[in-house]
């Protein structure tokens, strides 16, 4: 929502303006802070030259000598009349020494800040160090440090606008909500930027570096968000009707009450990325889907911590995942790699490994499954994964789990079912059921346990699982199934996979109508 404050600081401008006999004009007029020395950069020079940039829509340099110079601000500066560009040169901080805000944008400007750094910036409503409201905001080489609002937008508050974002910092930046950027509505684009150490501070502030809101559209690429934190994502939380596309990003190192890198209740697309190492004390490691539409394609989730799902916890209503790993995340409760607790999930070519379920009572190091909708595997690699209870691989207590062209290999489970647990209670409106094909299963004497399983045939299981009862099945395989170990196998994207050698059963031993035209490499 548009603050009323932002109203009176335009009618102020454009009194003032008109006592002084200002008008705007069509050309360009520039502007020089300073006379060459660091004395001269004063807060009075920067007001004349803004008012002389914003009437002809110029550029702001500043002649302050050789040294970087800090110019103290205190009050808002006001861009309201005209287009304006800030070029520091990498020279000069603007400090608003915690007394207001650095810049509002008002409706129609194009406000665009080059190679400057804004500190210490303080808004008691959105905005710490920026707010816009209308406005085109373009962002060039910016380091925004220390700055904080109390409601929303640390650094920056965007509405109705445009943001664009490019080799930037947003470092130490906080607020209620949307520790570094609240987005409420406007067009972001980040690219080639970093936010370090930003955090939503409110109890149950979400999204540590940035917060995005409807019907606000978020694209970022190429960049670090670490150590940020907030109650709802960690660095990035995309609300309901809010879009978010992620392209070559790193979420790394960031704490959550639910998901330690991303929450999502909207549309979200997240492709070449890395989720790591982020924390939370509740759902969803990386990545907490909650009553979203996300897909992940290319990218890897590893070594997140969580209570349930250490590496991904989706509540629907669709998680699609492509080429993915899924690696070495750890949860106390249930779903080590991945929780699936709503919505339809479809999993291909990946490689879920190396997760746990630590606690005695935990299920699924892999995968738990308990949802009313269906979980397909397809191509898919699960691997060394342990649970203290059932279901090293998979914990199935849902509806459908479709298993095509999977290996379930060297898992464990404290109780039973290394490779599978199946105990889906099978009412009406849940007929659970384990289908399985064209997979392989081995590791342990024991790789299945529980009831209700429907196999289509040519499975093998060196080691028994009793449910693959079908003519084409090979179940209690005593043979070499002449397995690579677990290891990069080459493909466009590097996951370790177990590749049959000459001579495996395997080869050659699947259902032609159910292969498809490419393994999971």
């Amino acid at each position: 929502m548009k603050r009323s404050i932002n109203t009176i600081y335009i009618y102020i401008t454009i009194a003032v303006l008109g006592f002084l006999g200002v008008t705007q004009t069509s050309h360009a007029a520039n502007a020089v802070v300073g006379t060459g020395t660091a004395a001269s950069c004063t807060e009075t020079a920067f007001d004349s030259a803004l008012l002389t940039a914003s009437v002809g829509g110029g550029t702001i340099t500043f002649n302050c000598g050789p040294a970087p110079t800090t110019i103290q601000f205190s009050i808002v500066k006001l861009v309201t009349l005209g287009n304006v560009t800030i070029d520091g040169a990498n020279l000069i901080t603007l400090n608003a020494g915690n007394n207001d805000r650095h810049f509002f944008a008002g409706p129609g400007i194009t406000f665009h800040l080059k190679n400057i750094t804004l500190r210490d910036g303080n808004s008691l409503v959105g905005g710490g160090a920026i707010e816009a409201s209308g406005a085109t905001v373009i962002l060039d080489g910016v380091q925004l440090v220390n700055n904080y609002s109390s409601v929303s937008g640390g650094a920056i508050y965007c509405y109705d606008g445009t943001l664009t974002i490019r080799n930037s910092l947003f470092e130490n930046n906080g607020s209620g909500t949307g520790g570094a950027v609240y987005n409420d509505g406007c067009a972001v684009g980040i690219d080639d930027s970093r936010f370090l150490t930003n955090e939503a501070l409110d109890p149950l502030g979400r999204g540590g570096a940035i917060a995005n809101f409807p019907p606000g559209t978020l694209t970022l690429s190429d960049s670090l968000l670490q150590g940020n934190s907030a109650f709802d994502g960690g660095a990035i939380y995309n609300d309901t009707n809010s879009t978010a596309a992620l392209s070559e990003v790193r979420l790394v190192a960031n704490e959550a009450g639910h998901g330690g890198g991303i929450e999502n209740s909207g549309t979200l697309t997240i492709v070449d990325s890395l989720l790591q190492g982020n924390k939370v004390t509740g759902s969803g490691g990386g990545l907490w889907n909650f009553g979203g539409a996300a897909e992940m394609e290319r990218t890897t989730v590893s070594d997140n911590e969580a209570n349930d799902g250490g590496g991904i916890n989706s509540y629907g209503p669709q998680l699609r995942l492509t080429d993915v790993n899924i690696i070495d995340n750890t949860t106390q409760s249930h779903g080590g790699g991945i929780y699936h607790a709503g919505g339809t999930v479809f999993i291909s070519n990946a490689t879920i490994s190396g997760n746990r379920a630590t606690d005695t009572t935990a299920n699924g190091g892999g995968i738990y499954q308990n949802s009313d909708d269906n979980l397909t595997l397809t191509s898919v690699t699960l691997a060394r994964n342990e649970a203290g209870n059932f279901g090293g691989g998979l914990y199935h207590f849902g509806r459908y789990a479709v298993l095509t062209n999977v290996t379930i290999g060297e898992n464990s489970a404290g109780v039973a079912g290394d490779a599978i647990y199946e105990d889906s209670p099978m009412t009406p409106a849940n007929p659970g059921v384990v289908q399985i094909a064209n997979s392989v299963l081995f590791g342990s004497s024991n790789n299945c346990a529980g009831g209700l399983f429907d196999s289509l045939g040519h499975n093998i299981s060196h080691g028994s699982c009793a449910p693959l009862v079908h003519a084409a099945d090979l179940d209690n395989f005593a043979g070499n199934l002449r397995l690579g170990a677990l290891a990069f196998n080459g493909g466009g994207f590097p996951m370790n996979t177990y590749l049959p050698q000459s001579g495996s059963p395997l080869v050659n031993a699947a259902d032609p109508g159910l292969c498809p035209s490419l393994d999971q490499r």
